[in-house]
Parts: structure tokens; sequence; C-alpha cells
């Protein structure tokens, strides 16, 4: 097993020392990040390099375990307390230093206090935790997550607003039978009652559309394959679901769409499918970081759409686990209701979902980048569709073509519904002759 672990090379939570070094903190880093997550092992003896197996010599065993030892009681807080281990690989000694997870976070440095000596693993690498990171592992420490919290004093919800929510999570499952009503809001964590009055937590403000900030979603399109040219642009706000429907409205303008004949009826099939889509919108919406300063980006290249959620994967969930299945909700009371409401279906399946709606549409399997502030979703449009090259980019005349040039040197911030009103057209194909007219160089 541990021939296996060193073969696999570093990791999240694996981490290589040929010696412990006199002065360097780095070390002493990497014990603090992963008490900050999902725990991990140090290995002495191991050149992290070339993974070369270079042993701890028998005189050094009492004193290397003694300094580890008074290295983390005298520099981290709160106390990490470590197991200690000696293995044989390849005839020479191994000191394993495992550093188990604990639900005390924040861990950090006690010479460069709260602020500044917080850690947190992000991949193989050890990295100074950012502001929001820190106060998510706060919440963690105190067994919360952001949604479930109400962030700041303020004033009790009004029942009006109460009122609202109930009646839209209860229509938008559809299912009149299961009435919701203040009861539920309380049970589900949405509100907290203080006496004779009742206060938000994040999720429902999140569900209300008010008071958290950097809660919205960009959407745009670009010229080409590069995010350099706007074609359109639009910001959505307010209610979480009301965001999800207006984003998936603006990939249903964009998008090419086939009229489909089955049992008789006619249906619009895309060349993305929409489920696709809507899925990895409302898992980025689930799934982020509400405490980064950060919007969630939807964004239509000539060859792909990306969506993109800040705040990267919680709890030291790997790239892996996440594709295999394993779920880690950041925000699990606004998972829930998402739930109720028939937004989303159980844990985990999500990804699956998608990247079969993309197979049987005979597109290339998504990509999932990861990284440590991150994690953004790439479905790649057909190749049919994709971005041509500039000699094959060729428009047919049409008699109004002069006309709208003329009307968009003329107002070159116009929006192309603008575009679209003024001259009777779609967005779509007010879009394609923006982008035709720049690529043949006369805008």
């Amino acid at each position: 097993m541990l021939e296996e672990d060193i073969k696999a090379g570093e990791s999240v939570i694996l981490e290589f020392k040929r010696e412990l070094p006199a002065k360097d903190k780095k070390v002493v880093k990497t014990f603090v990040a992963f008490a900050n997550g999902v725990g991990g092992k140090v290995i002495f003896g191991i050149d992290n390099g070339t993974m070369e197996v270079v042993g701890v010599r028998d005189d050094e065993r009492a004193r290397l375990q003694d300094a580890v030892t008074d290295m983390i009681s005298d520099t981290c807080v709160p106390q990490i307390l470590p197991s200690f281990s000696w293995k044989m690989l390849e005839g020479k000694s191994l000191f394993v230093v495992e550093i188990p997870a604990s639900p005390q976070c924040p861990y950090y440095i006690k010479s460069e206090g709260l602020e500044k000596g917080v850690y947190v693993r992000v991949g193989a690498t050890t990295r100074r935790a950012e502001a929001e990171k820190v106060r998510e592992l706060q919440l963690k420490g105190q067994n919360k997550t952001y949604d479930a919290v109400i962030e700041h004093a303020g004033l009790p919800v009004a029942q009006e607003e109460i009122e609202t929510v109930c009646r839209e999570i209860q229509e938008y499952a559809g299912d009149v039978g299961k009435p919701v009503g203040l009861t539920q809001l309380l049970s589900w964590e949405l509100l907290q009652k203080s006496g004779r009055r009742y206060f938000p937590t994040n999720a429902f403000r999140l569900l209300t559309g008010k008071g958290i900030h950097f809660s919205g979603i960009q959407c745009a399109v670009f010229q080409g394959t590069e995010r350099v040219d706007f074609l359109d642009r639009k910001e959505f706000y307010g209610p979480v679901y009301e965001q999800l429907e207006n984003s998936q409205r603006f990939l249903m303008q964009y998008l090419r769409r086939a009229a489909v004949i089955e049992d008789i009826r006619r249906e619009d099939v895309y060349e993305i499918p929409m489920a696709a889509l809507r899925e990895t919108i409302a898992n980025a919406i689930l799934h982020r970081n509400y405490l980064v300063n950060a919007y969630i980006q939807v964004s239509i290249f000539d060859d792909r759409v990306e969506i993109l959620s800040p705040g990267g994967l919680y709890a030291n969930l790997s790239r892996e686990e996440m594709l295999s299945g394993l779920s880690r909700l950041r925000n699990p009371v606004l998972a829930s209701v998402f739930h109720r409401m028939g937004i989303v279906e159980q844990w985990g399946t999500g990804i699956r979902r998608v990247v079969a709606a993309c197979e049987k549409a005979q597109l290339i399997t998504p990509e999932y980048v990861v990284t440590g502030d991150s994690v953004c979703v790439i479905i790649h449009r057909p190749a049919a569709v994709a971005a041509r090259k500039k000699s094959e980019r060729k428009r047919r005349p049409h008699k109004r073509d002069e006309a709208m040039l003329a009307y968009l040197k003329e107002h070159p911030e116009a929006p192309l519904q603008q575009v679209a009103d003024v001259f009777f057209v779609s967005v779509a194909t007010a879009w394609r002759f923006v982008r035709d007219m720049k690529v043949e160089g006369r805008l």
C-alpha cells in the first residue's frame, strides 16, 4: 500500500520530504493544510523530486520524531494531534506523520495569526487561504454551512416574503397536495425563530434574491473561440431559481436548434442538450462559494459553452471523486430546497446525467477543469457548427445588409435586441450578422 502511494506521487493528502528542514516552515504549513482538509500524510525519507527512497538514518529516528512533535506543538493552533509510524521500504526506514482531519477549523500558524497563517491543500501544493476560505473554515469549525446561517443581524423577514417563498416552492414543484408553510421553512432551516420574529438564513435570502452580494449569473456570447470580443451579454439577479431559468433562455437564444418530428409532434432539439446545460448551471448555483466575490459565468463561444462556478471544490473533494459521483454539499439547505422543487434529482448523479446526455447527442465528452478557485465545465458544440476558418465564413448578401451595417456603425454600442427590433429579425440573426461583419473586417 505504501509503495503504491509513493508511485502515485504527491497529492491533496500526501507529501514527501527527504529530511526535516532546520528552519523551513513549509512542512508546518503542510501539517496545517492537512488538518484544515481531510487529513493527510507526510512521509520523511522520500525525495520529492525523484521519488527516490533515501530513508532516515537509524541515529536520526529519535531526533526526527521529537523535532516534528515540538514543531507541531509550538507552532500550530488549535492543537494538532498527529500519529507517527515507521515503515520499511527497500530496506530503508521511512517516517510517516499522519495528520487527522478535525472539526476544530481553522488551523493556523501561531506566529502568522489567523489572518495570514491559515493554509489549505490545492492538489499537491500547499497555499495560504484567502479570506473567504478562512471564513468557510470557520463555519466548518462551527459545524455550519454558509446557507444555514444568518450572516448579518438585521430586520426580521416580512410575512409577505414568507408567503411568496412558500408559494414559489410549491408552485415550482407542481405538487399542490403538499402545501408549504412556515413550519416547513423552519424545519428546512430557511428561517430561524427568535421570540416572535423570524429571521432569514442565507438560503432564504438566495431564494428571494435579496442581500447576497455577488449572487448572480453573467451570460455572454463571444466572437470566435477567445474571451475577447462580446457579441452580447446579460447579467441575471433575483431568486436563484429565476437566475437558472433566465440563463437557460439566454442559451436557447444563441444555440442552434433543429425541428424533429416525433409521434406527429414537432420538437425543438438544441445542438447541446438543454437538460445538460440546465443541470450544469443548477450545480453551479448549489456548489459555488457565495463568500467569493465573483459571479457564475456562462460563456458561449463558436466551439463550446463554458460554465464557471466560483470557489473550487468543497471540503477537499478531488476532481476524480467528483467525476465518480461523490458529492460534498457546500450549500445543503439550498440543495434540499432545489430537490423539493424538482430542479435537481438525487445527489451525485448530475455529472453522470450531463455526460450521458452529451454522449447521446454524439458530442465530445464534457471537460471539468478544477482549480483551487473555480470549477469550469466545458461542453463542446458539434463540429459542424464550430468556428470556421475566416476564408470559409461568407454570407449570402441580403438587401438589408448595408442598412444594418450603417446602423451598427452609427450605433456601435447598440444591444443586439435593439438591432433585431429595428430590422425585424431575430436576435440570433443579428448576432450572426455582427459576427460575420467583424470577420470580414467591415465592423
